[in-house]
């Protein structure tokens, strides 16, 4: 199989594009209302202290992605298992994102186009890209991301010039209680989720080792910061009730910027931010998803099962998700059962890594 190798820079920005992705519209931490700033800002420093749990695991197997070193901590049967699961986690993941991705289609512009239509459109795309490799998504994440997000830096001050200060009083009405529920949501969906790139960066060649410590750092990092400053300016814009209410709240706040009627309609730029980050985070969760399969099959190139997984990912979102309400429903529940793929099993591998590390070093001084 062809070599790939990812720069740091294309690492970063696939992870800028997959973390942006969907909360560019969706929002994030809701729960928290007017104290949505607190709770965005915990749950990014609990991320990264989950992050160095990530790197520690790849660290202590250098070349080998998540799948590969659950194999050699807990042998072929259980290894085979805990593949299993998270194998079973990126497909959920990747049938929800893609129903995120023709939902949004089709109420902003393409509601007369049936869903099933917009749907396979995206599968195929996504298939195509995964198949041409890691690489090419690396390097076509470089080029948009060096366009689009100074376009987007660039919009959100006029977000600014709208916000209302008061919309973030009092601070703490309800007590902790709703800033730790934001906080929560906001560190599963979508920092955490950047658990599915153990299962990618990981790989031999695929990203060079020493890299790795700052690919997720540095992009979760800018990614992080970036969805804090679109939640919070789109949170004063819209106010606490539009905000938790509406299905896009960062795109209907951007919708309101008129200059002038001069500059308006902006809100493209948000929806074109959407487009791109979604195909990344199906994209990676497709791969991920196959890395899994291939891994435990024995197989040497994952392309193999890229297109019948595709197809299995599209029919599993029509089948699963009948409309917005399901879907909003759904993020919110999933919420709960990714914890335990992306903190509770990463804590379990790193500690049971550590304690066959600690017993093989034993071993080797004994001998």
């Amino acid at each position: 199989m062809k070599k790939e190798i990812l720069s740091s820079r294309q690492g970063i920005s696939m992870l800028i594009l997959f973390i942006s992705g969907s909360s560019l519209v969706l929002g994030s931490a809701q729960a928290a209302k007017n104290d949505i700033w607190i709770a965005l800002i915990i749950g990014l420093t609990a991320t990264f202290l989950i992050v160095f749990v990530y790197i520690r695991i790849l660290k202590r197997f250098p070349n080998k992605n998540l799948y590969d070193i659950l194999l050699a901590v807990f042998g072929k049967i259980i290894g085979r298992f805990v593949c299993g699961i998270y194998i079973l986690y990126t497909f959920y993941l990747a049938a929800l994102v893609l129903v995120n991705f023709t939902m949004f289609i089709s109420v902003i512009g393409l509601e007369f186009t049936p869903v099933e239509i917009l749907s396979f459109c995206v599968t195929v795309l996504v298939i195509i890209g995964v198949k041409k490799g890691v690489e090419v998504l690396g390097r076509w994440s470089e080029f948009f991301i060096r366009i689009l997000y100074p376009i987007l830096l660039i919009i959100i001050p006029f977000m600014l010039a709208m916000v209302e200060v008061n919309n973030l009083k009092p601070i703490l009405a309800d007590g902790m209680k709703p800033v730790l529920d934001g906080a929560l949501s906001v560190l599963v969906f979508p920092f955490a989720e950047i658990v599915i790139f153990t299962m990618i960066f990981g790989t031999k060649d695929v990203i060079r080792h020493h890299n790795i410590k700052k690919v997720f750092l540095l992009g979760l990092l800018l990614g992080g910061t970036l969805i804090i400053i679109t939640d919070i300016a789109a949170f004063l814009t819209l106010g606490g009730f539009a905000y938790t209410s509406s299905y896009f709240p960062i795109y209907s706040a951007v919708s309101r910027i008129n200059v002038h009627d001069i500059l308006e309609r902006v809100e493209i730029v948000i929806a074109v931010s959407f487009l791109l980050g979604g195909f990344i985070k199906i994209s990676a969760c497709v791969l991920a998803c196959s890395n899994g399969l291939a891994a435990i099959m024995n197989l040497k190139d994952y392309r193999l099962l890229v297109t019948p997984l595709g197809l299995l990912i599209m029919i599993t979102s029509l089948t699963t998700f009948h409309n917005i309400m399901e879907m909003v429903t759904a993020v919110i529940t999933f919420q709960y059962y990714a914890l335990f793929f992306q903190i509770i099993l990463p804590l379990f591998v790193w500690i049971a890594l550590e304690i066959k590390l600690l017993i093989q070093k034993k071993k080797s001084i004994q001998a």
